[in-house]
């Protein structure tokens, strides 16, 4: 009995002792928690990026091993794992006798011992193999077999800067650990014995180490023979995986804004960036080397795909074109017609006069330098006219675009800085400011507060009414475009609002496109700012807005926007020039009756409607705006007030004079203090002048009477 109680006594001492040392010297669990790489996945969970742990190594913790990639670690590594209390003296003791009776030697260290050396490394020392096996027993006491089990899978080494199995798996394989297959496993399991010698792509015949494995693994029972027969028949060379880096420019983001869970949709944002570098193949040839996309949300208010660089191989490609600033070309002029239908200027239908106008010393030109005459608001929008969207914008005065982009906190400047031509987009935004702005279309004429990559752009404003946005949209979206295909027009694919742009010199190709779910900004052109072989966003980047709807339609998500409740049509007079009686009516949409005051209509216009007889004299006549025509001064289309010509011979130069006025078929002309010439009205004539300075004067038939400076200097 006394033997018994001494037993006692000495294991309840030896355990007292246990506690009072585990109490002195706790485990250190800090280094259970070692710097973890950055990971940022999207919005289904799926990696996005990874960046190496602030230590330089590649870590990523999990809780999630499978089945048989433990059971294959315990075979090799500690199959009493589940008996012992963190060490198994009878392998110390086999081990020790091997070693003294062998030139090779093995170790006998347990999952728990290896845990414990992980935690803090030290040199191979008698003193600190057993600090090594106490350190074992703290963690059997402290931790249940899973928890030290799940520690072991954290922190082995895995060859190179690899530690951990999940990062072994993503870096060996490009797999998560649920998706490996045995022969993976089982390769997995026998790094951490040797990391260097038996990292995978260090391995001088990997598949050797596969085959022995496996079949020791088959010989004790912990695969069968269908697992060990589909893992023979894999064959694997010696490979490592770059880190997954699929949005590099809005992981930058991401990982600067300290999230890593996004709502970007990887596998649309791979899908798009697909289009993007086929397309970009295509027009290789038209010197376009670069692209860039981004994909909202319009319900979530979200990016969902942000495409910073088609490629980053590509000419310049680590840029990011969705937050790079570029001229805007005409992507913003639906914004106009939209401000143009709220405030009573046009309907859909109304008619415009594309034709030459000035507005000081600006003369806005269409595209192909042509006049399209009569055109309706639609087909004005359609066709990207920009004469009709310079004169609305005029018409609009303090309520055109410059007010509504400085509501929306995308001016920088005063709107004198902008001129008449911010409506041919002469302002610089970036790809997410535009397609942010678009969404409006979507969301009832509000732009709201958007997320990307943990940040965001907070705006809450209302810009136009719900009213303008569908009828602006509906425009988009019905406006003839012959470059569309049969293809595109064919009733099974998705009807868009959309919108192409080119800026200057056709060095910034644009689509947007818009439904009620989604908005998608598409950019094309050169990072450097160099040309584009003649190329317009209609030559260019509309195909891949239309076809990444398509992807979207496919999954089910587009719908159309929907028309408000309260829009009602209405029959309106269309004409172009609105006089008391009207001579064109149509069923339309209908927000306000029709207001153009008598500054709406420029001398040019005018003149058109009358010399086209589109109008009668009786018509001014009897406008409302006759006694402000009688008394129009004429207009001096050129020269251009205190132009400058350059003298060729430093003698002389030939300026071109051009006057127009409202009434009458003749004007009269003054050069210098000359006699006036008469000359049909409208007509252009060339003077050669000499060096100076120099005035021309022009007389209507009303004795209105206009007159500009300019001058003539040597080169």
């Amino acid at each position: 009995m006394k033997k018994i109680f001494g037993v006692i006594f000495i294991l309840a001492a030896i355990f007292g002792g246990f506690l009072a040392l585990d109490f002195a010297f706790p485990l250190n669990l800090n280094a259970l928690h070692r710097p973890q790489s950055q990971i940022l996945t999207d919005r289904n969970g799926e990696i996005i990026a990874l960046r190496l742990s602030d230590d330089g190594f590649w870590r990523l913790k999990t809780d999630e091993i499978p089945e048989i990639l433990k059971a294959s670690v315990l075979h090799f590594e500690d199959r009493y794992f589940y008996h012992h209390f963190g060490v198994n003296f009878a392998s110390i003791l086999r081990a020790a006798f091997h070693n003294l009776t062998h030139s090779n030697r093995i170790g006998a260290s347990t999952i728990s011992m290896q845990v414990a050396r992980m935690m803090e490394p030290k040199k191979r020392t008698y003193w600190n193999k057993a600090r090594e096996i106490f350190a074992a027993f703290q963690l059997e006491w402290h931790f249940s077999k899973d928890e030290i089990l799940a520690m072991y899978f954290n922190l082995a080494p895995y060859g190179g800067n690899i530690e951990g199995v999940k990062m072994a798996s993503k870096l060996y394989f490009n797999r998560n650990l649920n998706e490996l297959s045995t022969a993976q496993m089982a390769l997995l399991s026998v790094i951490p014995k040797n990391p260097n010698l038996n990292r995978l792509d260090k391995k001088s015949n990997i598949n050797a180490l596969k085959k022995r494995v496996l079949s020791e693994l088959f010989k004790s029972g912990v695969i069968d023979e269908s697992a060990f027969n589909r893992g023979i028949s894999e064959n694997f060379k010696n490979e490592r995986f770059d880190a997954p880096n699929f949005a590099p420019n809005f992981a930058q983001i991401a990982f600067k804004s300290g999230i890593s869970g996004s709502n970007l949709d990887l596998e649309l944002q791979l899908e798009v960036q697909n289009l993007l570098k086929k397309r970009i193949s295509l027009l290789r040839d038209k010197k376009v080397k670069n692209a860039a996309a981004v994909i909202i949300d319009n319900d979530k208010m979200e990016v969902i795909a942000y495409i910073g660089s088609h490629s980053t191989a590509a000419e310049a490609g680590q840029n990011d074109g969705v937050l790079m600033r570029r001229n805007v070309g005409s992507t913003l002029k639906p914004f106009i017609y939209a401000l143009a239908i709220e405030n009573g200027l046009i309907t859909p239908k109304s008619r415009l006069i594309d034709t030459q106008i000035h507005l000081g010393e600006y003369k806005p030109k269409n595209y192909y330098k042509d006049f399209s005459g009569i055109v309706t608001a639609s087909d004005a929008l359609g066709f990207s006219l920009n004469i009709p969207a310079v004169k609305l914008n005029h018409a609009l005065k303090e309520n055109s675009l410059y007010e509504l982009l400085k509501r929306a906190n995308l001016t920088d400047e005063e709107k004198k800085y902008y001129g008449e031509a911010i409506a041919l987009g002469s302002i610089s935004l970036n790809l997410l400011e535009l397609t942010h702005l678009y969404t409006i279309f979507a969301n009832s004429g509000k732009l709201l507060p958007l997320e990307f990559g943990g940040n965001f752009i907070d705006s809450n404003v209302s810009l136009i009414s719900a009213n303008s946005a569908f009828i602006t949209a509906s425009m988009m979206e019905n406006a003839t475009r012959p470059y569309l295909n049969s293809t595109w027009k064919s009733a099974n694919k998705p009807k868009i609002a959309f919108k192409t742009g080119t800026s200057a010199d056709n060095r910034d190709l644009y689509t947007i496109g818009v439904s009620k779910n989604y908005t998608i900004g598409v950019w094309m052109g050169n990072f450097d700012g160099s040309k584009t072989d003649n190329l317009t966003g209609i030559d260019a980047s509309w195909n891949v807005v239309f076809e990444a709807f398509e992807i979207l339609a496919k999954r089910g998500e587009i719908s159309p926007i929907k028309k408000p409740e309260n829009l009602q049509t209405k029959r309106i007079c269309t004409d172009a020039f609105m006089t008391k009686d009207c001579k064109n009516f149509d069923e339309d949409f209908f927000v306000s009756e029709i207001k153009r005051d008598c500054d709406f209509y420029t001398n040019e216009e005018i003149f058109f409607l009358l010399n086209n007889q589109i109008i009668a004299l009786d018509d001014l006549n009897n406008s409302e705006c006759a006694q402000k025509f009688v008394s129009l001064k004429p207009l001096i289309a050129s020269p251009a007030e205190n132009a400058e010509f350059i003298a060729p011979d430093n003698n002389s130069s030939r300026v071109k004079v051009q006057c127009y006025a409202i009434f009458g078929e003749e004007i009269w002309v003054k050069i210098d203090d000359g006699e006036y010439q008469k000359i049909k009205n409208a007509q252009d004539f060339q003077l050669n002048l000499p060096l100076g300075r120099h005035k021309i004067g022009c007389l209507d038939e009303n004795a209105n009477f206009s007159q500009t400076e300019f001058s003539v200097r040597k080169f």
